[in-house]
């Protein structure tokens, strides 16, 4: 009979060592797998555009958000993954810096890549919209950068600071702009620019909005501004600073006789009639001027002293204005 020897020996010992570094090695395979799977997640599910640069500022990864969200073509991959100097050079070529010789661009941008600083910054696009860049060096070269679309983030933004300093009824600067305005033209003023405020009331408003109904007084105002807002330029400040009441501040003067052709040019162009429910309704308008630095170069004073000339147009008539003058303080 045959003696059976179970004894482990030296082979067996080796065979279940290598079984056991390859169980490792799987369990390490399978893991990496994993982890590489969960960084794809992060990336393709990232809220915006990423992409990664090595060392040498070559591309090795962008994802689908980024593509779409600067519109780069599949021929820009055409031949895999793009340099930085070529992705710099197509967005020269199509615009997407601006006016300016493209190779200049380029240089430009490839030595900021080059000094391998953190930086954020915000960038309009061609098509209007605002792209948050972001970008973050790497530990032994390369940098991560990331692109969020904030336009209507930015949009949002704008509206709530143009509702905070505009009138919603006619959508002109309200008090608070006004004042902010007056301060930099005093500022000016200070310096020896000349300047002007115009104090302006309308004349018969409250008939009009009495008889006819406050509907149709918003839509007197609206009229009202508009035709203000005609007759003033562009540097000059037209606000509606409550009720009836408007205000301009109006700079780069050269005298008095400058703010007259205004307020003259106002007068003339809310001569004309409005049509309101169905019936045609005139109004005028009175107002009080201060010029400055001549009446004062504060804004207290400019204002208080353009009240007192409005208060003289209408003691004088109305549908007409006047300068500030010391008797009618």
């Amino acid at each position: 009979m045959q003696n059976l020897d179970t004894t482990p020996s030296a082979g067996d010992g080796g065979l279940a060592a290598l079984a056991g570094a390859l169980a490792r090695m799987g369990r390490y395979v399978d893991d990496l797998r994993e982890r590489v799977r969960l960084l794809e997640a992060v990336i393709e599910n990232f809220p915006g555009g990423i992409s990664l640069y090595d060392k040498d500022l070559r591309m090795v990864l962008c994802n689908a958000q980024q593509k779409a969200l600067l519109d780069y073509p599949d021929a820009l991959f055409a031949d895999g993954y793009p340099t930085l100097e070529a992705l710099f050079r197509f967005n020269a070529q199509r615009g997407e810096y601006g006016p300016g010789d493209v190779e200049a661009h380029v240089r430009r941008r490839l030595a900021l890549a080059r000094q391998r600083r953190p930086h954020a910054y915000e960038r309009t696009r061609p098509n209007g919209t605002v792209v948050e860049v972001r970008g973050v060096p790497l530990a032994g070269g390369g940098f991560v950068t990331t692109y969020l679309d904030v336009t209507e983030q930015r949009r949002n933004q704008a509206l709530i600071a143009h509702m905070a300093h505009h009138d919603p009824l006619t959508d002109l600067p309200n008090r608070l702009l006004f004042a902010d305005r007056l301060k930099s033209a005093v500022a000016l003023a200070r310096r020896g620019a000349a300047m002007a405020v115009h104090y302006l009331d309308i004349d018969d408003f409250k008939p009009v909005n009495d008889g006819l109904g406050h509907k149709a007084g918003d839509e007197l105002l609206v009229g009202l501004a508009r035709r203000m807002r005609a007759a003033v330029r562009e540097s000059d400040t037209l606000a509606r600073i409550g009720g009836d009441e408007f205000a301009i501040v109006q700079t780069g003067i050269r005298a008095g006789q400058d703010a007259g052709v205004l307020a003259g040019r106002i007068l003339e162009r809310l001569a004309a009639p409005f049509r309101l429910a169905g019936r045609q309704v005139r109004v005028g308008v009175s107002i009080g001027i201060a010029l400055a630095p001549r009446d004062g170069l504060d804004c207290d004073t400019l204002l208080a002293r353009a009240d007192a000339a409005l208060y003289a147009a209408k003691g004088s008539g109305r549908g007409r204005f006047a300068f500030f003058a010391p008797q009618t303080a």
